[in-house]
């Protein structure tokens, strides 16, 4: 049901769309975009060394063997990553640090090519080529803190989290085959257009918490804390933040149906001793209503972002 809503909303979010452009255009959406495109794109300029010296390093780098060599080698370092254990042997964790080594020289010479063949200028131009360049720096870094943390006593807590920032840069060479190849790019690219929604249907989301998290404390606000029920101290309409959380936890599915059954009627929850109502109960069958349109419209937002970013 929330998703045939969903695809009635989308249709006519995009028919409204459409009317923007009045009735006599005679280009659909898609046209509109490729002459937009056409008009505002600009030339893409290649560099090209002069000098036959550096022009063979640029030769090298752009080449599909280096390209193809770097994503395999990319690829074996991520296996390496994952080949780490708890309770490990000297031996072992001996062996995947000098293959930590061996990757990092090998990504080294990657850095110092590109940077020969490319040159300071147009090298750092690039962002990619920046990042990769951070990466490799990091991954030095990293070596050199970990070889000083062999020669000397255990550091204090503050210095090993030092230690283990750097540790993070062999994570981050993942990342780099982001780089390699113009299909992996586009997929980032169309992933990250995807959201391009997010922050209307994020104000609305902060909307809807506000408001049902003011009425909840209204109507539900005096239910008293009992352990043996899904209303207790870490989960209530007392306070506006308790009711916010409380709300979260309902809108990622987690027992929201223990909570509303909880605040019915039915369910025999008394006021709290602190409240005007102490003695009564104050069990509501609101929550029937309240719980199941809050746990709708979440899921109907949550479905919305991606879908109308397509539009």
């Amino acid at each position: 049901m929330v998703n045939i809503f969903v695809g009635f909303v989308i249709v006519t979010f995009q028919n409204e769309g459409e009317k923007e452009y009045g009735d006599e255009c005679e280009l659909d959406k898609n046209q509109r975009q490729c002459i937009e495109f056409a008009l505002k794109a600009k030339p893409l300029r290649r560099y090209v060394p002069k000098n036959p010296i550096q022009y063979k390093f640029w030769y090298v780098v752009n080449s599909q063997t280096f390209e193809y060599t770097m994503f395999i080698l990319i690829m074996l370092n991520t296996v390496s990553l994952a080949m780490k254990h708890y309770g490990q042997s000297e031996t072992y964790e001996y062996a995947l640090d000098f293959m930590n080594l061996i990757f990092t020289a090998l990504f080294t010479l990657e850095a110092m090519l590109k940077l020969i063949g490319f040159g300071p200028k147009y090298y750092f131009k690039d962002a990619w080529n920046t990042f990769d360049f951070l990466i490799v720096v990091g991954s030095l870094v990293d070596i050199i803190v970990s070889q000083m943390n062999v020669s000397i006593p255990p550091p204090p807590t503050h210095l090993q989290l030092f230690i283990n920032f750097f540790r993070l840069f062999r994570v981050m060479r993942l990342i780099k085959l982001l780089s390699r190849g113009e299909g992996i790019r586009t997929l980032l690219w169309t992933f990250i257009k995807s959201f391009q929604a997010l922050p209307y249907v994020a104000l609305l989301i902060l909307m809807l918490f506000f408001i049902y998290a003011v009425v909840g404390m209204q109507m539900f606000g005096k239910i008293e804390l009992n352990d043996d029920t899904a209303i207790h101290r870490n989960n209530n309409f007392q306070t506006f933040p308790q009711a916010v959380l409380l709300l979260f936890r309902s809108a990622t599915g987690e027992a929201w149906q223990e909570i509303m059954m909880s605040c019915t009627a039915g369910s025999g929850a008394m006021c709290d001793p602190n409240s005007d109502s102490a003695g009564n109960l104050c069990g509501n069958n609101f929550a029937y209503p309240y719980f199941l349109s809050f746990y709708m419209l979440c899921a109907f937002l949550v479905r919305c972002p991606t879908q109308f970013s397509t539009f």
